[in-house]
């Protein structure tokens, strides 16, 4: 396994390594479960489309895990009879399945972020309050209330932005009917609001909630966030001071990088929610304020249909069989031509193949035979040393040697 060959090469015990490796990556499945859920249920009660997003994310992450883990015990108990050369293309077959389909999934969360910027809730609910005043105007008083602000012969059923100005009426319902936030949030719009033209008092009521409920689950949102990120920085710290250099795990540290991203990602969530919440009048001059919510899920959704796509184009490249690089394959060489120094076989660098090919490299070399009366026995027993010492190289997962007459033997 990859984990014991690591420790290995940073002089490490294997057992305490794979005790380690094992401990941290069963507590990351463990907390990745937890996280979703906890997701979850944030997004079922503030339907914030960041948060849907994050949760999109981390079930994203705890499918991954779970691919590992199985990818991980089939690779580790090999069949070579039942699969005699692609089980070593697990990991990367499962990896490439997994990453299309969150990318794909990623893609339509982003699709949805766009539309909720072209047109949030909020607009459509003015938009239906307008439209409500404009196909009840048969009625006397809903068109004596809005015939001189609303013009109903634009398609957008358009509030004047100037007109005369009204007492608030939301400030005597809120501090009668509302709960604390919102009664606070009436003490303030008595201060700041207490007269408001009616295109003001529609745009109020149509908000999908009013900011009094928005400040408060963007409280409680971040705070539950921030708890997130704080285990993910704590995790991250953990592997990169204590588990890597007790274990010198890739494992690890592919893990490592990951929590890493998932911390800056979960903070900036945080940092731009509530940016946007205690300073709105500088946001406005960007963007409208329930705009912040679907873009901030944009940008996220962009930055973890990257995360896959790299993924996706790094199994790619190992199912492709692609050549293993120059230096590698020099090394390779030269491990052979000192491995048949002396011996009745000589090998080609035409007749040499070496590519990726799932966990590692296969090497495919065609031994020449130097003469036709060398005993067959003897090549048999170069070819079998050769093979074994290849099998040992670093980062070598198949290795097939076949043996061939010269040419000019073979026209004689």
């Amino acid at each position: 396994m990859a984990t014991v060959h690591d420790a290995a090469q940073a002089g490490i015990s294997e057992a305490e390594a794979m005790k380690v490796v094992k401990c941290t990556t069963r507590f990351a499945t463990v907390m990745c479960v937890i996280i979703a859920f906890v997701k979850i249920g944030i997004y079922l009660y503030t339907k914030a489309e960041v948060v849907r997003t994050s949760a999109l994310d981390s079930i994203g992450d705890l499918v991954a895990n779970m691919i590992s883990l199985y990818t991980g015990y089939r690779m580790s108990n090999p069949d070579p009879r039942k699969y005699p050369a692609g089980q070593g293309k697990f990991q990367s077959l499962g990896c490439l399945v997994f990453s299309t389909l969150m990318f794909a999934l990623m893609f339509g969360n982003a699709l949805g972020n766009i539309e909720s910027l072209m047109e949030s809730k909020d607009d459509i609910g003015m938009q239906s309050i307008s439209r409500f005043f404009c196909q009840t105007s048969s009625i006397d008083d809903f068109k004596d209330w809005s015939k001189h602000d609303l013009d109903c012969e634009a398609d957008a059923y358009e509030w004047k932005e100037s007109g005369d100005k009204i007492d608030n009426p939301l400030v005597p319902y809120f501090l009668e009917h509302g709960d604390d936030a919102e009664k606070a949030w009436a003490k303030e719009m008595d201060k700041e609001q207490s007269k408001i033209t009616k295109r003001e008092l529609i745009e109020l009521v149509s908000d999908y909630e009013n900011k009094a409920e928005k400040w408060q689950e963007l409280k409680e949102q971040n705070t539950i966030l921030g708890l997130c990120a704080t285990y993910k920085c704590c995790l991250w710290l953990f592997c990169i001071l204590y588990a890597i250099p007790k274990s010198g795990s890739s494992v690890l540290v592919a893990l490592a990088t990951d929590k890493r991203n998932d911390f800056v990602c979960t903070t900036s969530v945080i940092t731009a929610t509530f940016f946007a919440t205690l300073w709105p009048d500088l946001v406005e001059t960007f963007m409208s304020e329930d705009k912040v919510d679907p873009f901030v899920s944009f940008c996220l959704s962009i930055f973890i249909m990257y995360s896959w796509a790299g993924l996706m184009i790094e199994h790619l490249t190992i199912l492709s069989q692609e050549t293993a690089n120059p230096q590698y394959c020099d090394g390779i060489m030269a491990e052979m031509q000192k491995l048949l120094q002396g011996s009745p076989c000589s090998v080609d660098s035409n007749d040499v193949k070496i590519y990726q090919s799932g966990a590692g490299h296969t090497i495919e070399a065609t031994l020449v035979v130097s003469s036709a009366n060398t005993p067959f026995s003897e090549v048999a027993r170069v070819r079998e040393m050769v093979e074994k010492k290849l099998a040992r190289l670093e980062n070598v997962e198949r290795v097939l040697i076949f043996t061939a007459m010269p040419t000019a033997n073979l026209h004689g």
